[in-house]
């Protein structure tokens, strides 16, 4: 029991810090409950999309290149051109549908705040599903809690950056800024999510190659496992690194690119007759 509540904890407890996190650094204006709330609720057919057009995407460049999880060039190629803009794509989309058009939307920090909801969201369902169907749930509690919240939550903050930009842009009437910052808000998460995905996976077949080396070559190959093990270390520092840096400052720097937003309040009754007098 005590460790079914461990993994629950590390499964959720990251994604609700990181958002409050993020709520508390929104000092400008903060979003309603129910913008963020429609974000959430976007994100859960998007993160179904998500899975679906991975799996087919997989199968399509299995049967084209001929590869498959256990060559370090197909994982490549799957995280960079598959799981990276996929998954970017279908973030990007849960916040812009419900967040485009509204009047809430007018602060430079805004766009962090609801990238950063779908990504949080995305990572939430993604956690409970991995921890539910892992053989050593604890670990990969632990290792998801240390590793892949942070790493979609700086995804969503770069996103939110460039986000805000296009909107920004759009309210200028520049087209071109606007596609190109929506472009980006893709690309550079994608990218990184890319690069972070290649480093883990490619252990698997690092390993494979490793177990049916013979003499010297094991050395070789245990030099590889352990470069790259390193690689992943200085990459989840310096998420972490650039994960603060980056929100902070743009807490910082926010400001009001459109007038305030006004929330409606709710009406009050008033008793227009508090005699009773016709």
């Amino acid at each position: 029991m005590g460790i079914a509540i461990i993994i629950f904890v590390l499964a959720t407890v990251p994604a609700i810090v990181l958002f409050t996190m993020t709520r508390k650094l929104d000092k400008k204006e903060k979003e309603s409950p129910g913008l963020l709330v429609s974000i959430m609720l976007m994100e859960i057919p998007f993160l179904i999309a998500t899975i679906i057009a991975e799996g087919l995407l997989q199968s399509a460049l299995s049967f084209t290149t001929g590869g498959d999880m256990n060559n370090i060039i197909f994982v490549a190629l799957y995280c960079f051109l598959i799981i990276g803009p996929a998954e970017e794509i279908f973030k990007l989309l849960g916040a812009k549908i419900p967040t485009w058009r509204s009047r809430e939307f007018n602060c430079k920090f805004d766009g962090i705040v609801y990238c950063t909801t779908s990504a949080l969201t995305f990572a939430f369902i993604e956690n409970i599903m991995y921890v539910l169907t892992a053989n050593g749930a604890l670990v990969t509690a632990i290792m998801r809690a240390v590793c892949c919240f942070p790493g979609h939550f700086m995804y969503g903050v770069i996103m939110g950056v460039f986000y805000s930009r296009a909107k920004i842009a759009d309210n200028f009437g520049l087209k071109k800024k606007k596609n190109l910052n929506l472009f980006l808000a893709v690309l550079i998460p994608a990218l990184i999510h890319g690069l972070y995905d290649t480093l883990c996976f490619s252990m698997t077949p690092l390993y494979t190659l490793y177990d049916h080396a013979k003499g010297s070559q094991k050395d070789v190959f245990m030099v590889e496992i352990l470069a790259m093990f390193l690689l992943l270390i200085l990459v989840i520092i310096g998420t972490y690194i650039t994960l603060f840096i980056t929100v902070i400052k743009q807490s910082k720097s926010d400001y009001y690119f459109a007038p305030a937003y006004k929330k409606p309040q709710k009406k009050k009754i008033v008793n227009e007759n508090p005699d009773g007098l016709e």
